[in-house]
């Protein structure tokens, strides 16, 4: 029976938010992960999901500093 708090390396808090930090599917596995590329391509789309999720109701601006 698969562990409700990891599913696939993916550790989630109280609130269903993946914990990015914590869990073991971020962590480098050289057994896969041959080079930096590869690493990041198996991450990316995962990381990406987890920020949107935790920073999307988030208001962004960018700011510039006029010289």
């Amino acid at each position: 029976m698969a562990d409700p708090e990891r599913d696939f390396g993916l550790v989630y808090d109280d609130q269903g938010v993946i914990q990015i930090l914590k869990s073991p599917f971020f962590d480098v596995n050289p057994e896969v992960d041959h080079t930096i590329n590869g690493y990041i391509d198996r991450i990316l789309e995962i990381v990406v999901l987890a920020v949107e999720d935790q920073l999307g109701t988030v208001e962004w601006r960018l700011a510039a500093d006029p010289k």
